[in-house]
């Protein structure tokens, strides 16, 4: 049993000490991991000696005549009663006028201010711009190729996806994350591992398609030997060839030189981060085993080599003028871009650096014990503070999420309910002796609902796994959709009718990029996969197959349908749904999964290209089939 006081001392800096598991068992923190987690949070504690004087001071700072340092008003209302009495009121609105106060009956949409406090001015419900059924598809940007780019796909791929599926009738593609991440010294090209959430990745520039590309030459990435993507040699190749055209540009004078310094001028963060990046380079190792110096970000020219500098500021320019055309491209082909927020960060990457005090240290986030993973999953990357993502106006979640929306009509926010809580788990310890921090969840969803207005865009929550009943009736109370995923509703207990209707609020898919796809899951292949990684014992195994068998059998019957996937289709395409989502490689009975959870060195995550170029994909009778089929489901009208 945890000490009373350090129980009320850990529920006043939003730490809850005990949550239920998947078997709804309750799991109770241990002293030493409430400990860690209150001197993460600048709790003065580092022995039960110091609660109770730390619970005095944390009373007094949250006590008395004090003003919040975020206000959300809820479709514009600001009650009175927000401001303590005796405080003069000062309520200065998004573009500098002064209000009167008390306020108007309604706050004009935005970011406001109240005696230096924020007050967020939000609708009750986001914005989300499809009003009738559609569907759309899924395919990781990586994984395309063609004839023009054999060796892993670019942005001028997704355009010629885009093309096609917009003539097809779809009207959503999506992807996964194009951020920035390591690709050399360090290495980590996983799209959930971004270097930044505010920079995007070059490894998926078409430098041919820049006026600097040396005219007269090609730029055809050469097959890959394997199946798999060679991020480090391919983006080696391609950074020769940028660096090369960034020395042209920087030597030359004229309307492209000009553009690019008014890019410089109108983005000065772009500047930190090239430094940033060059200064990795030259060390080869990420920030935090750097000098006290550069770590502080107190950094020099003689620190990095300028051509690198010069390089990423480059490379960055191209990369978001790619990205706005490929945004105009794909409204004028009548789609939307669906692009996906990471819930974390690489450890060591420019955010973190850049951002110290919102970011925690000596924690990590992941996931509570469950019966696959038993002692729980640690995802390596460092957990926001809540509360310094409050004192600072929450101005990096507005960035991070305009810089998402300047492209992306939709954006999926990764494990949503660390909106509401997460997993932190203490430095060298186990999952099992992690535990739950509690977020500042309305304000966050309140910048949603600003930034989907103002941007015309959609916001979809990933409310996958265990995700308590709060999170859902948030979700639905402020227009966020949820997700629909086939393969997690299937179940045994009702034989008859093994899969749920959709709701209209939902993006309906037959699986995600974590999991087995389609005909992998159902054969079960999936199960021998798990049984290899050891992450299931013999026993458990064969129950696991014996159940999906069972699954197999309930819904034929309840499709009444010999081919699974193309009655799960019809019936995804007849619902309600409001989005239906086809991951591309389950038109082919892929059985390879592009990402296995909790493995790294032990599966190729993130690196397979697909089956088929975009060309064979476009003379595929059987794809083409399927796709317009699934538009005929959706419009049958049409």
């Amino acid at each position: 049993m945890l000490n009373p006081k350090l129980k009320e001392l850990a529920k006043l800096y939003g730490i809850q000490t005990s949550y239920l598991d998947m078997r709804k068992k309750p799991q109770v923190a241990s002293t030493e991991s409430v400990l860690l987690a209150l001197r993460a949070l600048g709790a003065p504690v580092s022995k039960m000696d110091d609660v109770k004087p730390a619970l005095r001071l944390r009373h007094d700072e949250l006590s008395g005549n004090r003003l919040a340092p975020v206000l959300v008003a809820w479709d514009g209302k600001l009650r009175p009663g927000h401001l303590p009495e005796g405080i003069k009121p000062s309520l200065i609105s998004e573009d500098g006028k002064e209000l009167s106060w008390p306020p108007p009956k309604r706050l004009p949409m935005g970011y406001h201010r109240l005696n230096g406090s924020l007050v967020i001015s939000a609708p009750t419900r986001a914005h989300f711009p499809i009003s009738r059924r559609t569907w759309g598809v899924f395919a990781p940007v990586y994984g395309l190729h063609s004839k023009r780019n054999e060796g892993a796909g670019d942005l001028t791929d997704l355009e010629s996806l885009v093309d096609w599926i917009g003539e097809l009738g779809g009207q959503v593609v999506s992807t996964l994350p194009l951020l920035s991440t390591f690709l050399d010294k360090p290495f980590e090209p996983g799209p959930y591992s971004p270097v930044s959430r505010m920079f995007w990745n070059e490894f998926y520039v078409d430098p041919a398609r820049s006026p600097e590309f040396p005219i007269g030459s090609t730029h055809r990435r050469k097959p890959a030997a394997k199946s798999l993507v060679d991020y480090r040699r391919l983006m080696a190749d391609k950074r020769r060839v940028l660096e090369g055209m960034a020395q042209t540009l920087l030597s030359q004078s004229g309307r492209r030189r000009d553009q690019f310094e008014k890019f410089r001028q109108a983005n000065p963060a772009v500047d930190n981060y090239a430094r940033f990046r060059a200064v990795t380079e030259r060390q080869e190792k990420g920030w935090k085993t750097w000098t006290p110096r550069l770590r502080r970000g107190d950094v020099r020219p003689g620190d990095y080599d300028g051509d690198a500098f010069h390089y990423h500021v480059y490379a960055q320019w191209l990369i978001q003028e790619q990205m706005e055309h490929l945004s105009v491209r794909t409204t004028r082909s009548g789609c939307l871009l669906y692009l996906d927020l990471p819930a974390g960060l690489h450890a060591e990457g420019f955010d973190t650096w850049r951002h110290q005090d919102l970011f925690v240290k000596g924690m990590s986030v992941g996931a509570p014990p469950d019966p696959m993973f038993t002692s729980g999953q640690d995802w390596s990357f460092p957990p926001m503070n809540p509360e310094a993502m409050r004192t600072s106006g929450h101005a990096y979640t507005v960035a991070m999420i305009r810089n998402h929306l300047r492209f992306a009509r939709l954006l999926r926010i990764d494990h949503v309910m660390g909106l509401h809580r997460l997993f932190w788990i203490p430095e060298g310890m186990p999952g099992t002796q992690g535990l739950y921090i509690r977020y500042p969840s309305d304000e966050v969803y309140a910048v949603l609902s600003v930034e989907s207005h103002r941007h015309d865009a959609g916001i979809v929550g990933e409310n996958l796994g265990l995700v308590p009943p709060e999170v859902n009736e948030a979700l639905a109370r402020h227009n966020i959709r949820q997700l629909y995923i086939v393969q997690s509703e299937l179940s045994v207990e009702s034989p008859k009718n093994p899969l749920r209707r959709p709701k209209e609020d939902v993006v309906a898919s037959l699986n995600t990029h974590d999991m087995a796809p389609f005909q992998s899951f159902m054969t079960g292949t999936d199960i021998d996969d798990r049984r290899s990684l050891k992450f299931l014992d013999r026993k458990t195994a064969h129950r696991e197959r014996k159940t999906r068998d069972r699954l197999r059998k309930s819904l034929r019957q309840f499709l009444k349908r010999k081919n699974e996937f193309q009655g799960c289709i019809e019936y995804l395409g007849r619902s309600k749904a409001n989005v239906v989502l086809v991951n591309l490689e389950d038109l082919w009975n892929e059985t390879q999964p592009q990402n296995v959870p909790a493995t790294t060195k032990e599966r190729p995550n993130w690196r397979r290209r697909l089956r088929y170029s975009i060309e064979q994909m476009r003379d595929s009778r059987h794809i083409q089939k399927v796709l317009r089929k699934l538009g005929e489901f959706r419009n049958p009208e049409s």
